[in-house]
């Protein structure tokens, strides 16, 4: 029942008891990097206040390292040195991500709204639509397997309104899609799941959680887990209001520079893949597909966006306008 500060030289123990101690915004959980204020008596630090590292801009960083990549991707230097790709992004105004999280293939009412979304956009067919699992309304087994493998009513949808011509489809699987458990990030949805899917839709990309998407000068990243939940329950102190919530988580993953800043007992890493989870320099856009209420947050010159569960919030979904960096809900 005690906690500590600790780094590589050692632990101190800390007194969270006297008095009212104050807590600049964010949510603090186990494993955070905290700047703490206070005095040190009889081998105890006596807390007054707590408050995270300063986020730093992109921009920031990269006066300091040039135009190295850290995104990844095929390029050696970081796109954001493209004047070139800069000036595309911004004349093609009619590009456009739509992001839906929880879409439920075994949900007649959830396929009958991505019919009509898809007759919608038929006209005007979108740069890239992101779905993120999870694929199926329940978790993860034997029957699931089936009703994954037999897409082949969503697969006649995007054949019948030749959006796949000219749009991307990305498949983020989710926390209960078939793959291993909880730890992050999740391997793509299996090759014999999603093969035939594939021949049909020759644009469709089944990728990781979470996943990176370079477009023109931008680095988005996309993470499909309920990350709002498992941070409030694991905070040292919930803030006071609820409404603030999505300010302060997004400026707790922010300010920690990685996607799941939680103990390895709450949320599991693979170590070897953790670079995956950093979000050092700051990304342009981060979707968190979490069940949480939609949300749309800019912190840092980081536009966060959560569109919610699909089928839980009225069928809401986020559509992202790179050419002027905006979102409306729809």
């Amino acid at each position: 029942g005690k906690f500590y500060l600790e780094d590589p030289s050692g632990t101190v123990q800390l007194n969270l008891s006297k008095g009212p101690i104050k807590f600049h915004s964010g949510l603090y959980t186990e494993s955070c990097f905290v700047l703490a204020e206070g005095w040190y008596e009889d081998s105890v630090f006596h807390v007054n206040a707590f408050g995270f590292p300063p986020t730093e801009p992109s921009s920031t960083t990269r006066a300091y390292y040039g135009n190295v990549n850290f995104f990844g991707g095929p390029s050696t230097t970081s796109v954001k040195a493209s004047a070139k790709l800069k000036q595309l992004e911004e004349e093609n105004e009619d590009a456009m991500f739509v992001v839906v999280s929880d879409v439920w293939l075994d949900s007649v009412e959830v396929l009958e709204k991505i019919h009509l979304m898809f007759s919608g956009y038929a006209a005007m067919p979108p740069t890239c639509f992101i779905f993120c699992g999870n694929f199926s309304s329940a978790p993860y087994g034997k029957t699931q397997i089936k009703s994954l493998k037999g897409k082949k009513a969503l697969s006649q949808f995007f054949i019948l309104f030749f959006i796949n011509a000219l749009s991307r489809f990305v498949f983020v699987p989710g926390p209960e899609d078939p793959g291993p458990s909880t730890i992050l990030p999740r391997p793509p949805l299996a090759d014999h799941i999603t093969e035939e899917f594939r021949q049909r839709v020759p644009f469709s990309v089944f990728t990781t959680n979470p996943c990176r998407i370079q477009y023109c000068s931008q680095e988005i990243v996309v993470i499909r887990e309920d990350l709002v939940n498992k941070m409030c329950r694991n905070c040292v102190r919930l803030p006071s209001s609820n409404l603030d919530i999505p300010n302060h988580f997004v400026k707790t993953i922010l300010s920690q520079g990685h996607l799941t800043p939680l103990p390895l007992y709450v949320s599991p890493v693979f170590w070897a893949y953790d670079y995956a989870l950093r979000v050092y320099p700051v990304p342009d856009v981060i979707i968190f597909a979490d069940k949480y209420d939609p949300f749309n947050i800019s912190n840092t010159d980081c536009l966060c966006i959560n569109p919610g569960s699909f089928p839980k919030s009225g069928f809401t979904f986020k559509v992202y306008y790179p050419s002027n960096r905006t979102v409306e809900d729809r």
